[in-house]
């Protein structure tokens, strides 16, 4: 659960440009995925798609104002950028879904921008459902909302209808003017209103933890991913690890582990994460939650097979 897919190894290079990665490393695209997959017994992946849709569109109307164009000018060309950025978002949903149907092991989260979109959202997924997206990837941070927008309403609607399900990125960490939207309880009068969602919640383990497990006792329907991972000796605090590592096996067990899954976010060693929950003190059956099964039930739910 919980990818970033590139195009090819180029394309990777520049969304995770780490120098200290060699390509013969880089496993997140699809000229490598499935080799990668083979070689580490994963037998399938969740990818998401994530486009910054407004840093781009207010970048780009920076560099226009630098050049002296007039507000006029300036405020033509934002709607032709919503265009352009409406098109591009429909693009890559394009190449994701096509991947997903070329390999069924793969399975696409579609992204989804109401602030973009607006009352054309549920236009957007209806299209792409019916190309067979597994789920959505809603990003409130990167795309400035909050997760009750009303262009969602009807999305939420067409989720609980179909059984496509939607991915949360959520968190504490504030955008640059100090708006909170990644906040998790934000998602609480969703819940309320759409008790059939099949909502995951990323990055279990960050500093949002506890109003996580918070939420988990109100709304028993919310399922979590867990990249990032816990906190110990070769995985450091940062924004998307707080839990410490003593502290994994009792909490998981306060959400339930049938309710977490295992997620890399992309990380180049995933393995190391895996690693990390075997050492957890919890059952082989607990274990096999949290690293396969709960996802290959998530997976097949909306179709009654996990392929």
């Amino acid at each position: 659960m919980h990818t970033h897919l590139s195009r090819d190894t180029t394309t990777e290079k520049l969304i995770f440009p780490k120098p200290d990665v060699p390509d013969e490393q880089r496993w997140a695209n699809l000229d490598h995925v499935i080799a990668f997959m083979d070689a580490h017994d994963i037998s399938h992946i969740a990818t998401m798609n994530v486009m910054a849709t407004r840093a781009m569109l207010e970048s780009r109307l920076r560099r226009a104002r630098e050049a002296g164009r007039s507000e006029a000018a300036i405020a033509e060309a934002r709607v032709l950028l919503r265009e352009d950025m409406r098109h591009r978002m429909c693009e890559m949903n394009d190449w994701s879904l096509g991947a997903q149907a070329r390999e069924p092991r793969i399975r696409a989260y579609i992204a989804l921008d109401p602030t973009l979109f607006e009352d054309a959202s549920i236009e957007e997924v209806d299209r792409c459902i019916v190309l067979g997206a597994t789920g959505i990837k809603i990003h409130p941070q990167v795309n400035e909302h909050f997760p009750d927008h009303p262009a969602l309403r009807a999305v939420y609607e067409r989720c609980e209808e179909t059984g496509v399900a939607v991915l949360a990125c959520t968190g504490l960490r504030p955008n640059a003017d100090g708006t909170v939207y990644l906040d998790p309880r934000g998602w609480v009068p969703v819940l309320r209103a759409f008790p059939r969602l099949r909502l995951v919640m990323s990055h279990f383990c960050d500093a949002a933890w506890r109003e996580r497990m918070e939420l988990a006792r109100e709304f028993p329907q919310l399922m979590f991913d867990i990249s990032g991972g816990l906190v110990d000796a070769t995985n450091p605090e940062n924004h998307r690890s707080a839990l410490p590592f003593e502290d994994g096996a009792r909490v998981f067990r306060e959400v339930g582990t049938e309710r977490l899954m295992w997620g890399s976010d992309t990380q180049f060693d995933p393995m190391t994460s895996v690693a990390q929950v075997l050492r957890l003190p919890l059952t082989d059956g607990e274990h096999e939650q949290i690293l396969s099964t709960n996802a290959l039930a998530f997976f097949g739910a909306r179709e009654g097979s996990s392929r």
